[in-house]
């Protein structure tokens, strides 16, 4: 073999190698800034779902376990420690994106990830709508179901795009998938048949293929999730009752400052970077907030809300929010009761805590993280 051929097989090898390190190189990174991606929490128009409702209108309301003597009697009914006493740990917000000098632009790569990834099989019934031929579609069937439905569309080129139809772009597949839980229960079997029958109807007018999932292993997985957030769903509740009624526009004042701000709903909302809700402040009567209340009117008692599954931060919040609390009962000469007008103590407030840890812990080993896109759509 000659020094030329040596050298050839040589440098093919250099460039086997080099073409082998790039393409690694190439699915690191996009491995990272997927989990990147899907680590921060983005607002999402698609999810457009109003914050604090329960499930089904029975969404239970935590309220704190009293320590107990032997002698059954509440420990603190005799000896209540003030509640200036609470020093919840120091509060702290969102923690802030790890720095990147990579660049923010996320490639095409990316961008098809986290479009495939708007349908989720554990959260979804996904049905796949194949076109014989690529098509122009002038729109999307609207379905007559009571559950989110929401499509991505590939195009001719092989690209997967939201449900956005695109002028002059053919398609020849749509994804359908129906979101099998939410706070109205977990989709029922008819939901399911009515689901499967009204895509039939669709492919059948472009004479598409079409294929389901295992209708009764989604029925069985959907009721077993639905239970799963049944345990999990708590909105925690905790009543400011002052000794007079609290003037609107100085309540207005003390919240702005502190950083909530006044939403549609009619409540008070501190809001993550995001714009998802950490906790809100609501009259305890429920009256709605609004800017003419907030003038002329006062209010015999505010209650604090926090959306357990719905917050990301965990007890870090809880904390805040706890504080929060303690600065409007130093504010309006105010003290801290449970919904049945106990007072709460530091041990209670602690109490709460704990079992809003116990909370977190199970979602966590679920895999569906408080405050993610996953709990936001199954907490709605």
């Amino acid at each position: 073999m000659s020094d030329i051929q040596i050298g050839l097989l040589m440098l093919g090898g250099i460039v086997i190698a080099l073409v082998f390190a790039f393409n690694t190189y190439q699915e690191w990174r996009f491995r990272k800034r997927t989990r990147q991606a899907f680590s921060r929490h983005h607002a999402d128009v698609l999810l457009d779902v109003p914050r604090n409702h329960v499930r089904d209108g029975k969404q239970e309301r935590l309220e704190p376990v009293l320590l107990q003597d032997e002698d059954d009697t509440p420990a603190y009914l005799n000896d209540t420690p003030p509640l200036h006493a609470f020093t919840p740990p120091p509060a702290a917000s969102e923690p802030p994106p790890e720095e990147d000098d990579e660049e923010v632009t996320m490639d095409a790569a990316d961008h098809q990830a986290l479009v495939v990834a708007l349908l989720d099989p554990s959260l979804d019934f996904i049905a796949e709508v194949v076109f014989s031929r690529p098509l122009t579609l002038s729109s999307l069937p609207r379905f007559n179901v009571a559950k989110r439905v929401q499509a991505i569309l590939r195009s001719e080129r092989g690209l997967w795009t939201p449900a956005e139809l695109l002028p002059g772009t053919r398609y020849k597949q749509v994804n359908f998938g129906l979101q099998l839980v939410d706070r109205s229960g977990a989709v029922t079997e008819q939901e399911l048949a009515s689901f499967c029958q009204q895509i039939n109807h669709y492919a059948e007018q472009f004479d598409a293929q079409v294929s389901f999932p295992q209708r009764q292993q989604k029925l069985v997985a959907a009721r077993e999730l639905d239970r799963f957030c049944a345990d999990v769903d708590v909105l925690i509740g905790i009543n400011i009752v002052p000794t007079a009624p609290i003037p609107g526009a100085r309540l207005r004042s003390v919240a702005e400052a502190a950083g909530l701000q006044l939403e549609p709903d009619g409540q008070f909302h501190y809001l993550a970077d995001s714009g998802n809700s950490l906790y809100s402040l609501a009259s305890a009567d429920q009256t709605p907030f609004t800017l003419h209340n907030l003038l002329d009117k006062s209010f015999p008692a505010l209650t604090l809300l926090f959306d357990v599954p719905r917050v990301a931060g965990g007890a870090a919040v809880f904390d805040r929010a706890i504080a929060f609390a303690l600065q409007l009962t130093q504010e309006f000469d105010a003290r801290l009761v449970d919904d049945n007008r106990r007072e709460l103590s530091e041990a209670g407030l602690l109490k709460i805590r704990e079992q809003l840890v116990r909370i977190y812990g199970n979602m966590d080993d679920r895999g569906i993280a408080p405050g993610s896109v996953a709990a936001l759509r199954l907490f709605a």
